[in-house]
């Protein structure tokens, strides 16, 4: 195997829960050795269930392939500690509430002091300044704030998103923005700041229903399995469940008329002659489609849609996904245990990457530190 991109580099973190540690994992998944400092009762996500053979699910998944330090940054000797950490670092990630790193010391300013090639990525939920700056700022209050939760889930209903998709993009968005300066790094030789937070990335990814409200004039709420903006575009009833269809563009739909619903008719139909027309028509539309797929079941009509040339998918559930054959594997080490979970494409980890104990590699990491 190749040598990793990011082999050499060291990261040091102060994070917690899952926008930190999910930036983190992603630099130790590329070759990074990841030191994460831990108050003594541990990040507050070790202990959010017990389901993975005793351990949490969330810290689990987010937080194999680091070292673990527990560290009091208020005591002179942790102090030093940390400082001789981030004259040697590459990367320093930390997602305290805004202002504890320069209470502590070690806000940008400071950090640039011991050390100007570092790369610090600061995340908060709504930024440094101004009224929300000191809001507390979960996954699901992001989802509320930016009115994602509107336009999510059955019309009427709004609804999170069943995962942690503000964290995740946050930390993803932080890894790239760290890459970014990495390179640029390496052309200048300076480090540089990264300071994005929740609120920031997930209003971005609601930049097409705000556009649509403030130049079409139009509210957009929850569609279920519907799409907004396109039609046909959701799942239609078969004999023996529901299948997943999206059509792109007129060639697409025309294809479906003439070569699945064995009925080239419908795509000159006044009524859904144009995507904007299909979907002011969607519930006739709903009717037409299921009219025909409701001859089939399931699997006849995934294959039918195979040969047409139409995209489709299975309405499928956790269970389904656990056997899905595109599904890629890692096995991962925690508390003695081997686990699997989903590899990631990119990860360049080899073996079984271990989930740190809580200050397992405290002594060792003071002994080469301090």
């Amino acid at each position: 195997m190749s040598e990793p991109a990011l082999d050499g580099l060291l990261v040091i973190t102060l994070e917690q829960a899952v926008a930190g540690p999910y930036c983190s994992r992603l630099l130790a998944e590329g070759g990074a050795r990841v030191i994460k400092l831990e108050r003594a009762e541990g990040d507050f996500a070790r202990t959010y269930d017990k389901v993975v053979k005793g351990d949490s699910a969330y810290f689990v998944w987010l937080n194999s392939g680091k070292e673990s330090i527990v560290v009091d940054l208020k005591t002179d000797a942790d102090q030093i500690l940390l400082r001789n950490l981030l004259k040697r670092a590459d990367v320093f990630v930390q997602n305290l509430r805004p202002g504890a790193v320069d209470r502590l010391g070690f806000g940008y300013r400071a950090v640039r002091e011991i050390n100007q090639n570092l790369v610090m990525c600061s995340i908060s939920g709504y930024g440094h300044s101004g009224g929300y700056a000191q809001m507390k700022a979960y996954d699901t209050l992001i989802q509320a704030e930016t009115g994602l939760c509107s336009v999510t889930g059955l019309p009427g209903q709004p609804c999170k998103v069943g995962t942690s998709i503000v964290d995740i993009s946050t930390g993803l968005t932080a890894y790239g923005e760290i890459l970014k300066a990495l390179i640029k790094r390496g052309r200048n030789g300076h480090g540089a700041h990264v300071d994005l937070s929740l609120f920031e990335v997930m209003a971005e990814w609601m930049a097409v229903p705000l556009s649509y409200y403030e130049y079409g004039d139009k509210l957009l709420g929850g569609t279920g399995l519907d799409h907004a903006q396109i039609a046909p575009c959701s799942a239609y009833a078969t004999a023996d469940g529901p299948i997943v269809i999206v059509i792109q563009n007129e060639r697409e739909w025309t294809q479906l008329c003439r070569d699945v619903l064995e009925a080239p008719e419908l795509a000159d139909d006044e009524r859904y002659r144009e995507n904007v027309r299909r979907v002011e028509n969607k519930d006739a539309l709903r009717v037409d489609i299921e009219a025909y797929f409701k001859r089939f079941s399931r699997a006849e009509m995934a294959a039918k849609l195979q040969q047409g040339g139409i995209a489709f998918g299975n309405m499928n559930d956790v269970s389904d996904l656990q056997r899905h054959p595109a599904l890629k594997r890692k096995t991962v080490e925690t508390s003695g245990h081997e686990v699997s979970l989903v590899r990631r494409v990119g990860d360049a980890t080899e073996g079984h990457p271990r989930v740190p104990n809580l200050d397992e590699h405290g002594p060792a990491i003071r002994a080469e530190f301090c």
